[in-house]
């Protein structure tokens, strides 16, 4: 086996060099940093925040333009719709039309009537002579 002796535990160094850790550890540049990121984390949420408030007023806005432009529009649509359901009855009305129209316009028939003689014709005068 091998017969080397443990590494010695020198606490000397093990404290100097925790030391030197802590030496380059500076606290109040630290916390300038942390101040710094937090100042600029809240700079960027309160960014973020106004477009998200400009966004909702473009979009109030558009929603004002889209009601204001369904007001306009509204009623005559409504409008050409009636004509257009009149329009609809008047195109089921008008072949039943079209058809009287021309019943009445075709010359009917006269009813055939019995030939009658004449007064006073040749065979009258014939039997009385």
């Amino acid at each position: 086996m091998n017969d080397t002796p443990p590494p010695q535990f020198d606490l000397q160094k093990l404290v100097n060099d925790l030391l030197a850790l802590l030496r380059t550890i500076d606290p109040v540049t630290e916390g300038v940093k942390l101040a710094e990121q937090g100042r600029r984390t809240v700079e960027a949420l309160i960014v973020a925040l106004e477009n998200v408030g400009a966004t909702m007023d473009n979009l109030n806005q558009a929603a004002s333009r889209v009601n204001r432009l369904l007001d306009d529009v509204e009623e005559p649509i409504r409008r050409i719709a009636g004509m257009a359901d009149q329009a609809g009855s008047l195109v089921g009305f008008l072949p039943s039309l079209a058809s009287k129209a021309m019943s009445n316009l075709t010359s009917k028939p006269t009813a055939p009537t019995a030939p009658t003689a004449p007064t006073g014709t040749t065979s009258e005068k014939s039997q009385t002579a």
